[in-house]
């Protein structure tokens, strides 16, 4: 969305700021300005689904398909730039759009009006779960140059939520990318839990075990083995700091995850070849091993 001066508005500051991100199929832009008058001009050749997190933003007006309304602070909402409108954006004003090739969804004029007439969509249960991360993490160091799987993630954020929408079904191709990812953020958040297991996980995104499996069978680690890894590097971490921290092997056990201090052993012998008692001994090889984990629990 493009923003512009009103020439029937009244002088008032306007500096818009952008920052944005674009691959094959997506673009993804933040706006966030001084308080401003503007408007949008139709873009009728527009291809795209568009839908906008208005995170920050108190008092804001926008006037879609010529009806002015208010848009309270963390809305969200599909929106239409191929008629004009026209926004009054108070000081702090901050959103983020996604901008998705409807070909690529089979978003057809039909549904493509039935989303536009949506009111605000931040209850529902895939936003919160997956688009308002994705829009929220897309400034994360290197990810100008992972375009491609950016594009799958987001197309699979667009497509099960659109399918949610419109009752719909969705591949599970179509799902795997968004929902590997959003798994794999629920599990760096929830690994300490020692009840934290694959059938808590399918119960919480309400899937199979059939098809968590399926999302991670091309990964370094399934899903039991990135759940272990996860408490594994917590545990050598700890293990690290055991002395100054004046921690028993029974509290970085719990601190970590496991159900128990022998689990706890046994993964840290699995993935450093040493012996808990070991670890202070050979720290560089702790450091390395715990690099490693890093390395194949990373997105």
């Amino acid at each position: 969305m493009r923003l512009e001066k009103s020439k029937d508005a009244a002088p008032v500051l306007f500096a818009p700021s952008a920052l944005s991100l674009a691959g094959p199929g997506f673009s993804l832009i933040e706006i966030y300005n001084a308080p401003a008058v503007g408007s949008w001009a139709p873009n009728p050749d527009t291809h795209d689904l568009r839908l906008v997190y208005f995170r920050k933003a108190p008092a804001l007006t926008l006037a879609l398909n010529g009806v002015p309304e208010p848009i309270p602070p963390g809305s969200v909402r599909f929106i239409d730039t191929s008629v004009g409108g026209s926004f009054d954006a108070p000081e702090g004003f901050h959103a983020v759009q996604i901008n998705v090739d409807r070909s690529s969804l089979e978003v057809s004029e039909g549904a493509l009006r039935s989303l536009l007439r949506l009111p605000d969509l931040a209850k529902h249960p895939i936003v919160g779960t997956f688009v308002i991360p994705a829009l929220l993490s897309w400034k994360r160091p290197g990810i100008d140059r992972e375009a491609s799987g950016t594009a799958d993630i987001l197309r699979s954020v667009m497509a099960n939520l659109v399918g949610s929408l419109l009752e719909t079904p969705v591949s599970d191709e179509a799902q795997k990318p968004a929902l590997s990812r959003a798994v794999k953020k629920y599990l760096e958040a929830s690994f300490s839990d020692p009840d934290l297991d694959v059938a808590m996980v399918a119960e919480r995104f309400n899937l199979s075990r059939r098809s968590l499996f399926y999302f991670f069978e091309n990964e370094e680690l399934h899903l039991g083995e990135r759940i272990r890894a996860l408490r594994t590097r917590r545990a050598l971490e700890l293990l690290l700091q055991a002395d100054a921290q004046k921690m028993t092997y029974s509290e970085i056990a719990t601190s970590s995850g496991f159900s128990n201090v022998q689990n706890m052993r046994r993964a840290v012998k699995e993935f450093t070849g040493m012996n808990v008692r070991e670890i202070h001994r050979s720290e560089t090889v702790v450091r390395v091993a715990m690099q490693q984990l890093r390395e194949s629990l990373s997105p």
